[in-house]
């Protein structure tokens, strides 16, 4: 994960508290002297690939959780990430378009707050997925996920584009038939998130599905903190706090039971709250829905000062708080119990819908390589003509040529549906060009280009709108389209640079360019940036080479144009330079079956080659089987018999 306050390895620890906050505690009674537990930070993710919202369904149940970054994931339980969108000016931070299109989002140039579609990198790039569930394990292989609740200080709608950069409104806080999606299993989906007010706000999603024997599972919810403003992840404030404190009764006598009530605002406020007399602890109670009560018999008669002192469960959440002093008088001069009495038995963690989980260790087996012994033939060596002679040399020699012709036929890989990206990687110090093969839910296959053929189905057929899409040629002019949102029955083609890091580039980005494209027409790679505006990458239409700057960590998604349908072969090179100083770049050609075209015509290559043997054979060859020394002997005998046969016939035709 490339920019959170926190490392990697901090996953596992909130994980392992997680675990922890759900194994039932028993505290003393709110005993004296016991401490609430700390407050602790959530991770802040704010410029970085996040699935918000990850599904997964196991041993029968469904769960949310959030997944950050590409393999290995970092995951999370939704209560332990903040998500901020920075309040950048003309790049997160834009006025609404004066388009009526985009009425849903306020007035002209209304100013909105977005976490874009398009990966930009100082920005936080967010969607959510289905990617671990496999087909067939679900009614429909789909979940119904839904927007149920948000609370904040403005509005949120999430929307993408269609295949002209219009707005296609997904989820709204204000739109109550815009609050479910329909999500295919093995899917990931990226979308804008648009908010119109700065400030904190909570998303709560709910996943439901049915399995495929029938059974309606459980539904999953999830409660997910966003936080808009700032520029970084310190700036990330938390909300003021009050806590006020009252006893009852009012004027109890010494051994009594009294009942402390603390009021936390706001209500949404999580954590505990600590009792004291003066400066020693009466116990603690957690909050829910604003209050925490708790009941002691230890006040001895006499003038009590009383307060109670209120502890976040997250410190970039909520800041601490403690109450003004209440007075209370306890008469009589009886004797405190020695322990005091809880109302009830207070949970050591705020009470959450989700299920809390560690982040998953894996692990792998290395397996041991496979060692062939090389094969060694003994070199023959002619005797020496001044040496000794070990063995007598045949009496025959005749020539011998041995031919024999190896044919090869490879089948490279298909891919016409899910998700594949043209990555790069380092390998040995290496610039190494790969497409990483996701099209399997769950599994990521690296395989060379040449070793895979891309097919853009006849069904990516569209035409070239109106507007400014010059680019790739006259409106209404027929094209094949692999779009820039999924769709599950489609190729749905990116690039990938998340396998680097910035560290081992210098300027922490490389170079990919398009040298050369072999096909019936021309390719057009383009973007749709904030609010549907194309930005093209390349464009074989216009000359080439054509050349694109990739920061490292990036995993983007384009359109794919194509002017007509047939077999192309498109020619990339990806170039850095290390952080040593030594430049690298790597050259390979991607094989696109577009429309009609048959891929498979485009995917079997057959090869062959000739390997022959020739010399002189005298004596046994060094052949298992029959032996050959008996019928070479005889043929050529024959041979030179026929030979002889020959020029005798051709004399005497002559002398007749």
């Amino acid at each position: 994960m490339r920019d959170t306050t926190r490392p990697r390895w901090f996953a596992a620890v909130l994980g392992m508290l997680a675990l922890l906050a759900a194994v039932p505690v028993v505290v003393a009674g709110g005993s004296a002297g016991a401490a609430p537990p700390a407050s602790r930070q959530r991770v802040v993710v704010n410029d970085v690939h996040t699935d918000v919202v990850h599904v997964e369904y196991a041993d029968g149940a469904l769960r949310l959780r959030t997944r950050v970054g590409e393999a290995p994931h970092d995951f999370y339980d939704p209560r332990d990430v903040l998500f901020q969108v920075k309040d950048i000016d003309q790049v997160s931070r834009l006025g609404v378009p004066d388009l009526p299109e985009y009425a849903f989002l306020g007035s002209p140039g209304d100013p909105v707050w977005i976490a874009p579609q398009t990966e930009i990198d100082e920005l936080l790039f967010a969607g959510w997925d289905t990617e671990s569930i496999p087909r067939g394990v679900l009614v429909g292989d789909a979940v119904d996920l839904s927007l149920v609740e948000v609370a904040g200080p403005g509005r949120v709608e999430i929307f993408g584009y269609d295949r002209v950069g219009m707005p296609v409104r997904m989820l709204s806080s204000t739109d109550a038939q815009l609050r479910t999606l329909r999500e295919v299993v093995s899917n990931h989906t990226h979308a804008n998130w648009v908010f119109s007010a700065l400030g904190r706000y909570e998303l709560t999603f709910e996943v439901r599905a049915t399995a495929a024997n029938g059974t309606a599972l459980p539904p999953a919810r999830a409660t997910y903190t966003w936080y808009v403003g700032g520029t970084q992840a310190s700036d990330v404030a938390p909300e003021p706090t009050q806590t006020a404190l009252s006893a009852s009764p009012s004027n109890p006598s010494a051994g009594d039971e009294v009942t402390l009530s603390a009021t936390v605002s706001p209500a949404t406020a999580s954590g505990w709250v600590e009792f004291f007399d003066g400066t020693a602890s009466l116990g603690y109670a957690a909050v829910s829905a604003g209050q925490a009560t708790h009941s002691t018999r230890a006040l001895a008669g006499g003038s009590h000062s009383l307060t109670a002192r209120y502890t976040p469960t997250y410190a970039n959440d909520h800041a601490p708080s403690t109450s003004p002093p209440v007075t209370l008088v306890v008469s009589g001069t009886g004797t405190p119990s020695a322990s005091p009495t809880a109302s009830g038995s207070p949970s050591a963690s705020p009470t959450s819908s989700g299920t809390p989980s560690a982040s998953p260790t894996s692990s792998v087996t290395p397996t041991s390589p496979t060692t062939t012994s090389p094969t060694t033939t003994s070199p023959v060596t002619s005797p020496s003509q001044n040496g000794p002679t070990t063995a007598s040399p045949s009496p025959s020699c005749v020539p011998v040529t041995r031919t024999s012709t190896s044919t090869s036929t490879t089948t490279a890989a298909v891919l016409a549906q899910g998700h594949v990206d043209y990555a790069a990687r380092l390998t040995g110090g290496n610039l190494v060009s790969q497409v990483k093969d996701g099209t399997v839910a769950g599994k990521t296959t690296w395989r060379d280009p040449q070793d895979v053929v891309l097919h853009l189905k006849p069904a990516g057929a569209t035409t070239v709108p109106a507007g400014n899409f010059g680019f790739l040629g006259p409106a209404g002019t027929q094209i094949w389209q692999i779009p820039q949102t999924q769709n599950s029955s489609m190729l749905w083609l990116g690039w990938n640079t998340e396998e680097i890091q910035a560290s081992q580039l210098r300027g922490g980005s490389l170079s990919w360019s398009l040298d050369k494209v072999e096909g019936p027409g021309k390719l057009v790679v383009y973007l749709f940036e904030a609010f549907g505006q194309p930005r093209v990458v390349f464009n074989s239409g216009d000359g080439l080479p054509d050349r694109y700057t990739v920061p490292t960590g990036t995993h983007a998604h384009g359109n794919w144009a194509f002017t007509k349908q047939g077999a192309y072969k498109l020619t990339f090179t990806q170039r850095a330079t290390l952080a040593n100083g030594r430049s690298v770049s790597d050259t390979a050609t991607v094989t696109i079956a577009v429309g009609s075209t048959d891929p498979q015509s485009l995917a079997r290559r057959t090869s062959s080659r000739t390997f022959a043997y020739s010399g002189t054979s005298c004596g046994p060859l060094a052949l298992t089987g029959t032996s050959l020394v008996g019928p070479v002997a005889v043929g050529a005998g024959l041979l030179l018999g026929g030979g002889l046969l020959m020029i005798l016939t051709i004399r005497r035709r002559r002398a007749s």
